[in-house]
Formats: C-alpha cells, structure tokens, sequence
C-alpha cells in the first residue's frame, strides 16, 4: 500500500513539474532602433531583446547580427547577448539581420529589418532633456561649437546680486 502511495506521489511531482511555467522557455523580440551619436555623419545601431513585456532581458545566449550597407558590404558578428548592443555606423541606409539563439530560459528569435541611420543631435535639445554633464564628449561639443559668452556674461547686469555688493 504504501509503495502504491509514493509512486503515485511521484508521478504527480513529475506532471507538476512538467506542467510548471518554469520550464516552459519565454518568447523573445527582437528590437531593431537607431539612436543618435555626437558626431556629424554617424549614428548608432541599436539592438534589443524584450520579452512579453517589452522589457530588456539578460541572458548570455549567443546572438548573431548582420550590418549589410548599400554597397553590399556586411559586418558579421557572433558573440554572448548580455544586453542591449549598440554600434557606430555612418549616417546611411542599413540592412540588419538579428538571430538570438536562445538559450534555458529564451525561445530563439530571429529579425531582418532594413534601417535608416540618420543624425538628427541637436545639443539644446539634449541638454532641455536633462542630461547635462553626463558625458565629456557632450559637453566638449556643446563647449566648442554653443557656448557665447555673451549670453552668459551677466556681468554688467544691475539685477545680478552678486556683482552689487
């Protein structure tokens, strides 16, 4: 009776487990985007793995992605996903083939998309988002081609405190 007892007690574990969510693999998308750069004439690739949520997933299962140009000249890279992937291009239209493997807890999941990398920085607009002094790079470029004394130099203005003393 009682080997009855467990076997049937272990077949339900079996089924339980089978039956569980945790071992069910999660779907993944794929999200292919551009994102500005600083420099004139360059953008960035932006490649992203989401899940049913579409929020960003860590895992280190291998991805492969493909940057094709207009002339037929291709990057080809394969390496562990971590998370999100950006890269350098210069402004132009692009090609992008995106397969994540998969791996213990993500489905694969395949994209192939054609992209525009385009360079629309405009530092006022970036600094009206609040992230000043987040990057020297920025900040030397704001420095170098926006900055006018002028407008900053209050120097001479009666209402500025600090100078009436």
């Amino acid at each position: 009776m009682n080997k009855k007892i467990v076997i049937i007690l272990a077949i339900l574990a079996v089924c339980i487990l089978l039956a569980s969510p945790v071992a069910a693999k999660q779907k993944v998308k794929v999200k292919i985007s551009t994102d500005d750069c600083i420099t004139k004439n360059k953008g960035y690739i932006v490649i992203k793995l989401l899940d049913k949520n579409n929020r960003e997933i860590r895992s280190n299962g291998m991805i492969k992605y493909t940057v094709t140009d207009e002339s037929g000249h291709y990057k080809w890279v394969s390496k562990s996903y971590g998370s999100g992937i950006r890269v350098k291009y210069d402004v132009g239209n692009y090609n992008v083939n995106v397969e994540f493997k998969g791996d213990s807890k993500y489905k694969p999941a395949e994209k192939n998309e054609d992209i525009t990398v385009t360079n629309d920085f405009d530092a006022y607009t970036y600094y009206d988002n609040h992230n000043w002094g987040l990057n020297q790079e920025i900040d030397d470029y704001i420095g170098d081609n926006y900055w006018n004394e002028e407008i900053y130099d209050d120097v001479d203005d009666p209402e500025n405190e600090a100078w009436n003393i």
